[in-house]
């Protein structure tokens, strides 16, 4: 029993007096072993926290191997949500009985031999340790027979203990059953959602999957009922329609680009195609389905000046580059990716995409319809069949960049990265459209509610946004007349002071040089009050004061001095809002010839750079339709 502490400060025995922890001769006894060996059965439930953290896992585990295994044919049986069954049975090369059981023991696998075999990794699974830390949280079955082989072999293993093996015959290729999963770890199986929760994470797994691997067949069972079945098909977009919708796939133009030996491929959304979310983003490096902060940056950055704020875009993109250009191996679930040369790869996509955007004409009709010459009686087209008829340079009234039938400016216009930076991506300077079916040329009928011009086109009408309009011209003038390095400037009659807020007014003076760049010419003049004595050439006819309160609003310290191009960007977006002419503003048609003439002789983008369109068709048969013609 403890009495109390002795004059050097340790704790005395109250009977004895002597320390405490000691014995009557006054030695120590030595301490206890504070490093423990754990057993293997706990060091393989320690693996299965780190790759199985749900019954998705497990489906992802086991569809890799099968792939790995050269499997063409798959089927995933899943019941209650994967917690009761996971089932996944391939048509690949098989195992041998020696290899079966080798398959089963930890760090055992036939994908790397060496330390240099992690820097060039070229298959899905590669660890080694999936399977017995599978077979250590639940009840699994494996069963297997190689190519040839007349018998195969069946092992059973309970919590990671091997119970069973016999004999058995069935198909070329590998079955495994795992069967209640986390049984034996009820802390584990307590945090699983519900079936139907757990069951969402796989659907969403496989059909990621499917997307990238268009030429195998997936057959899905749940609850010993179908739920997905999608055969091999030899064009991506047909996978595409079929496991997100014929939709969605009418709504993806192509992705293609090359940057020395990285290569992608693939499909993005039209900027009319936008959705609330970010789960339309399905992004794939060397055809595994990643989370990349780097790859989802540059794909939102090609759209930044394209959709609304706080719409997102759908794409399906698959990145290739050599094995030893990407580490697959930092994260347990290989759900990221560490790139050797993350610049190449951001400059890669954002220009690919922006490139795939730029090429096309967005001012939508609707797609005429489409008649197989197989059918005796004319049937709905699926999504492929729509976007290859509209891609194709045989299609009638249409060229091979041609989408939708009216342009502004049909050229492409690429954004190419500056070597600022990964993020300093900007357009390349604004370029005369190329001949076609121009505003200008459209017959003018007016003016709506002094919003909205009503032009006549050769298949129906066309509403042009003023504001969003003017606001495009303005921004892609400032911007092109930015990269140019000669912004034009108009100076004042006399100097106009403005107040400011004191951090806004430090703001705006360290970023006095950069501001001269944009056509701003501003003089310290007192406390927290700047002259400004020019603005831009473009904006000539604007309050300076409102000009430079907005501006200093939007420099905020993440743009500070303008370090890239998208910071001037946002400054231009926003300029070009606050100059461009007003929903209700009555414009005379000389004003409205002029807009439309503008429209033309800029970069075409079918909105303004906050994402709203500038220009909507209403198409002859949809007039038609509301009149009881059609």
């Amino acid at each position: 029993m403890i009495a109390g502490i002795d004059r050097e400060g340790r704790p005395t025995d109250r009977t004895t007096g002597t320390q405490a922890g000691t014995t009557e001769a006054g030695r120590r006894p030595a301490p206890p072993a504070r490093i423990l060996r754990l057993p293997d059965a706990l060091v393989d439930q320690i693996a299965a926290g780190e790759v199985v953290e749900r019954p998705a896992s497990v489906v992802k585990e086991l569809v890799e191997n099968a792939l790995d295994a050269g499997a063409r044919r798959l089927r995933i049986d899943v019941r209650e949500g994967g917690a009761a069954l996971v089932a996944v049975s391939d048509d690949g090369r098989g195992m041998r009985p020696e290899d079966a059981r080798l398959a089963l023991e930890r760090h055992a696998t036939s994908k790397i031999a060496s330390a240099e075999d992690l820097s060039r990794i070229v298959t899905f699974g590669f660890r080694g340790e999936a399977l017995p830390a599978i077979a250590s949280v639940s009840r699994l079955r494996l069963r297997s027979r190689a190519r040839g082989a007349e018998d195969g072999i069946e092992i059973e293993i309970e919590g990671g203990k091997r119970i069973g093996e016999r004999t058995a015959g069935g198909p070329e290729g590998t079955r495994i059953e795992v069967v209640d999963l986390f049984y034996n770890v009820p802390a584990r199986r307590k945090f699983l959602k519900t079936a139907a929760t757990e069951w969402g994470h796989v659907a969403e797994w496989l059909a990621r999957s499917a997307l990238a691997l268009p030429a195998i067949h997936f057959d899905v069972q749940r609850d010993d009922r179908a739920a997905v079945h999608w055969p091999a098909v030899a064009d991506p977009l047909d996978r595409i329609a079929a496991v997100l919708s014929e939709r969605d796939a009418e709504g993806l133009v192509p992705v293609t680009g090359e940057d020395g030996a990285l290569r992608l491929e693939g499909f993005a959304s039209r900027p009319d195609a936008h959705r609330p979310t970010a789960a339309g983003l399905h992004l794939f490096v060397q055809r595994r389905p990643v989370r990349d902060r780097l790859l989802r940056h540059a794909l939102l950055d090609a759209y930044r000046d394209v959709l609304p704020r706080g719409r997102f875009p759908s794409a399906v993109l698959f990145l290739d580059l050599p094995p030893s250009a990407v580490d697959v191996n930092v994260h347990p679930a290989k759900w990221e990716v560490r790139f050797a040369d993350p610049r190449a790869v951001h400059r890669l996509v954002a220009r690919a995409v922006r490139e795939a955007l730029g090429a096309r004409q967005w001012l939508m009709a609707a797609p005429r319809a489409l008649t197989r010459p197989d059918s005796p009686a004319p049937a709905p087209p699926g999504a492929a069949e729509i976007v290859r008829e509209r891609l194709s340079p045989a299609s009638a009234g249409s060229t091979a960049t041609t989408d939708w039938v009216f342009a502004g400016g049909a050229a492409a216009v690429p954004r190419t990265a500056d070597a600022g930076g990964e993020g300093a991506l900007h357009a390349g300077p604004a370029t005369a459209a190329t001949p076609g079916l121009r505003f200008a040329a459209l017959r003018p009928l007016g003016q709506l509610l002094a919003t909205y011009l009503l032009l006549e086109g050769p298949d129906g009408l066309v509403l042009v946004d003023q504001h969003a309009a003017h606001e495009r011209v303005l921004y892609e003038r400032l911007r092109a007349s930015w990269l140019a390095g000669s912004v034009a400037r108009q100076a004042l009659l006399l100097p106009v002071p403005v107040a400011l807020s004191p951090d806004r007014a430090a703001r705006l003076v360290e970023a006095g040089p950069a501001l001269e760049r944009l056509g701003f010419e501003l003089d310290p003049f007192g406390a927290n009050v700047l002259a400004v004595r020019a603005i831009p050439a473009e904006l000539a006819g604007q309050d300076p004061a409102a000009l430079l309160a907005n501006l200093a609003e939007r420099l905020s310290p993440d743009t500070g001095a303008l370090p890239a191009p998208e910071a001037a960007d946002l400054l231009f977006a926003s300029l070009a809002c606050h100059a461009a002419r007003r929903a209700g503003e009555r414009l005379d048609p000389r004003e409205q010839q002029a807009l439309l003439a503008a429209l033309d002789a800029i970069p075409w983008v079918a909105t303004c750079p906050h994402g709203r369109p500038v220009a909507i068709p209403v198409s002859r048969s949809e007039i038609e339709r509301r009149f009881g013609r059609a």
